[in-house]
């Protein structure tokens, strides 16, 4: 297999091709890196690939007993489903709690003052704390029964 891949080098030769780079190419700043990630971990974990599939509605609806129509965002029952504003507030509170690890690391840097990481600490703890409890507020909503 190798020999049947070097024929070619063999029997043309490669330029020697000396390319410069435009001096208006840089490379990016680290925040605009770590925002790409974010947005990407906030769009997937909303689960835009399956709404892009499936294409459900944005809010679901469910009739009362009266027989009038209520909106829903959560698709009770279904693991596998979801509406599209269940996804993105789902992936709020993901994004939350690990933009809350985020800040409870910072806290930790030195030169930071006593009073910031004080402040620091308790924002992260309490955007942790949010986001568990709401996730697991949400899973109850989603599934009545399942975390009692």
């Amino acid at each position: 297999m190798e020999s049947l891949c070097g024929i070619p080098f063999a029997l043309l030769e490669v330029p020697n091709l000396k390319l410069k780079k435009p001096s208006f190419v840089r490379a990016p700043s680290a925040m605009f890196i770590f925002a790409c990630i974010l947005m990407s971990y906030f769009l997937v974990t909303g689960g835009i690939i399956y709404d892009v599939i499936v294409e459900p509605p944005s809010v679901g609806t469910t009739t009362d007993d009266q027989g009038h129509q209520k909106p829903v965002a959560f698709m009770q029952y279904r693991v596998n489903g979801q509406y599209i504003m269940e996804g993105l507030a789902s992936s709020f509170l993901f994004t939350l709690g690990g933009f809350s690890f985020i800040i409870l690391e910072r806290s930790n840097a030195q030169g930071t003052t006593k009073l910031n990481r004080i402040l620091l600490m308790s924002f992260g703890f309490a955007g942790v704390l949010i986001a568990y409890f709401t996730c697991r507020v949400f899973m109850t909503m989603k599934l009545p029964g399942y975390l009692r």
